[in-house]
C-alpha cells in the first residue's frame, strides 16, 4: 500500500518540477481602465545583474507583447509611444549549467523577479503589479534555462495588461 502512495507522489513530484510557473501580484487596487489596442509602446527594462540579461528580457516582453496583438511596435525608451511599459528587476536567480548538470533538479529553478508599470502619454499609471517567472527545474523538461524564465515572466506580464 505505501509503495503506490510513494510512487505517486514521485511522479507528482516529477512533473512538478519539469513545468515552468509564474504568478502576478497586482499592486494597485480599482478597475482596470482598458488598454488601447495595437498602440505604441515604449519598453524599459532595468535592475539585471549582466546588461545582457535585461536586453534579453526586453526581447522576450516585446515578443508577447506584440504577439499577444495588445503592440503594434515597440520603441526604446523615451521615443514616443502610446504607452510606456517600464520594468525593474527586483531578483534573478540563475542556476548554471553545471550546477545543473551535477546537482539536476535539487539545483532548482531560474527565476526572475520584477515589478511592471504602465503608463500611458501623460504619466498617469494604468497599471503596476510585481510578476515572478520562474524555468523549470528538471533536466529532462527541456524548459531549465534563464530565457525560459525569462518567456514565464513575458507569459505572466501579458496575462496581467489583458
Amino acid at each position: 500500500m505505501l509503495k503506490p502512495a510513494l510512487s505517486v507522489t514521485g511522479l507528482a513530484l516529477l512533473l512538478a518540477a519539469c513545468s515552468t510557473e509564474g504568478r502576478v501580484t497586482p499592486l494597485l487596487t480599482g478597475a482596470a481602465a482598458p488598454l488601447p489596442i495595437a498602440a505604441t509602446w515604449a519598453l524599459s527594462v532595468q535592475g539585471c545583474p549582466e546588461p545582457n540579461q535585461c536586453e534579453d528580457l526586453r526581447t522576450a516582453l516585446a515578443g508577447h507583447l506584440v504577439g499577444a496583438g495588445l503592440a503594434a511596435h515597440i520603441v526604446p525608451p523615451g521615443q514616443p509611444a502610446d504607452l510606456s511599459l517600464d520594468v525593474r528587476v527586483t531578483q534573478m536567480r540563475t542556476v548554471s549549467t553545471t550546477a545543473r548538470v551535477i546537482l539536476g533538479t535539487f539545483a532548482g529553478r531560474n527565476a526572475v523577479v520584477g515589478t511592471d508599470t504602465l503608463r500611458d502619454r501623460t504619466g498617469t499609471v494604468l497599471r503596476s503589479f510585481e510578476v515572478e517567472g520562474n524555468s523549470a527545474a528538471h533536466p529532462i523538461s527541456g524548459q531549465t534555462t534563464l530565457l525560459d524564465a525569462y518567456r514565464t515572466f513575458a507569459t505572466e506580464t501579458v496575462t496581467a495588461l489583458r
